[in-house]
């Protein structure tokens, strides 16, 4: 997917904002348990969402500048965090207003994927304090060798087969390789965090409807999509989650 059409695609979830911040998992204690240690820290967030990984914070005790371009899932992170040391940009991470030099780290939760990555790494680099840390991550399916990927493969290739490695990529979000060096940072480091999410078919069709690769289908194909991976799908699967961080 070529840098030009990231941002189109990126504010397509605002209209679906509510059902996002139901149906995407969130992330394990420690990955925020091992950001925050100790002292007030101060995060810059990249791509906030409807602030999963924001209010996590905020509520180990850090101050959080949460920047997000789509005004719908802004509002959603506002209403989230108005009793929490919050304050949101509606921006793209690129284009955000903070002091230099005026935070300790910053993060970004499935979402880094959407930031040019030369432009955002000078705006994080601009923004953290002398040893500062640039953390990322994503969730990624911890087994496609299961009897419900088998379902959601067949599913795919019988109904949008082009759509199927979209589907891949936003559930299987980023591999180490495709993650380049930040300009600014030093090689990254990285540790996984294996976790298991319990999705029925219901809950696993809400989910999938809030990728990208689903809400650029007109009505009538992501119906047929989502109709055909409902219909093949075990009525219960355990689905393994690792979320996969580079610091």
């Amino acid at each position: 997917m070529s840098e030009d059409v990231r941002p189109e695609r990126g504010l397509t979830f605002g209209r679906v904002a509510e059902d996002y911040d139901r149906a995407r998992p969130g992330y394990p204690a420690e990955l925020y348990a091992d950001i925050v240690s100790g002292g007030r820290l101060r995060v810059l967030e990249a791509g906030a969402g409807t602030g999963k990984a924001t209010v996590a914070l905020a509520e180990l005790g850090a101050s959080v500048v949460a920047v997000e371009p789509d005004s719908g899932m802004a509002e959603v992170v506002r209403r989230r965090t108005e009793n929490l040391d919050v304050e949101v940009q509606v921006a793209r991470f690129e284009e955000c207003v903070v002091e230099p030099a005026s935070f300790d780290v910053v993060v970004a939760a499935q979402a880094w994927h959407w930031v040019n990555h030369e432009r955002g790494a000078a705006v994080a680099a601009r923004a953290l304090v002398p040893g500062g840390a640039l953390r990322l991550w994503w969730n990624m399916p911890g087994d496609l060798d299961g009897p419900a990927w088998d379902a959601v493969r067949a599913a795919y290739d019988a109904t949008e087969p082009e759509a199927a490695p979209l589907l891949a990529r936003s559930l299987g979000a980023q591999s180490e390789s495709s993650v380049p060096p930040a300009d600014g940072f030093g090689p990254w480091s990285s540790s996984t965090y294996r976790w298991v999410q319990r999705y029925t078919a219901d809950e696993f069709c809400a989910m999938a409807a809030t990728y990208s690769s689903h809400l650029i289908l007109d009505d009538t194909q992501r119906d047929e999509v989502l109709n055909a991976v409902h219909r093949r799908s075990p009525s219960t699967d355990t689905w393994t989650i690792t979320t996969s961080p580079r610091w």
